[in-house]
């Protein structure tokens, strides 16, 4: 509010507490996190960055599964204590220095890691540590589906069929893909049958045949 200042004419501007936004002392680097986080959420938007899709939930419950403290995928950023980030980027085998330009640590000492990087440290952690987030999201899809079966909780069936989803995402990430683990295990019946092959030429004599098999199947 304004009040009238001494005859001289001045006057003095008051402003409510509840109207400020940060002390003024605080001006430059709040305009700097606005700043930054203009070009990260326009990031997201060249990266096709979606609220509520399969993709969003999965990074959602992939992050969650870390265990990090703080650590958090929410519209379309990843945060949390820049340790913990570290941490997460580490067991999924990135380097400390393997991140975009774009990510930034605001005036709370928050770090804010863009979709395109999160969607990349989501992949790597699933490879890395598959057990650690296919367990969480196992216990959920379970708990959810028996939960979804009583009497007035049906709307979890609504939340299953939105979550199953980025859980089969999930799955692919982790290696654990229905797909892949039938590819898998056609591949173990091919190397039994070489196996079986080196063997009977071994019966018959011909070693060198057995060996060049041999040594072409240590190759794959």
């Amino acid at each position: 509010m304004a009040n009238a200042g001494s005859s001289a004419g001045t006057h003095t501007d008051y402003l409510e507490s509840k109207s400020l936004i940060v002390p003024w002392r605080d001006r430059k680097t709040f305009l700097r996190d606005e700043e930054a986080e203009r070009r990260l959420n326009e990031d997201n938007e060249r990266h096709g960055y979606q609220k509520n899709s399969p993709v969003d939930n999965a990074l959602s419950e992939v992050f969650e599964s870390t265990g990090e403290e703080g650590v958090s995928f929410l519209r379309g950023v990843l945060t949390g204590p820049p340790e913990g980030i570290g941490r997460i980027r580490s067991r999924a085998g990135f380097k400390e220095t393997q991140h975009s330009p774009l990510t930034y640590t605001d005036r709370h000492g928050t770090e804010n890691v863009p979709f395109s990087d999160a969607f990349a440290l989501a992949q790597a952690f699933c490879a890395a540590e598959p057990a650690a987030v296919l367990v969480s999201i196992e216990a959920t899809e379970r708990k959810w589906a028996l939960e979804a079966s009583r009497p007035g909780d049906d709307y979890l069936v609504g939340l299953l069929n939105q979550y199953r989803a980025a859980w089969a995402l999930i799955r692919q990430w982790t290696g654990h893909d229905p797909a892949i683990a039938q590819r898998e295990e056609h591949i173990k019946q091919l190397e039994r049958l070489v196996l079986d092959a080196i063997y009977a030429l071994q019966k018959a004599g011909l070693d060198s045949e057995a060996h060049r098999l041999r040594r072409a199947l240590s190759r794959e």
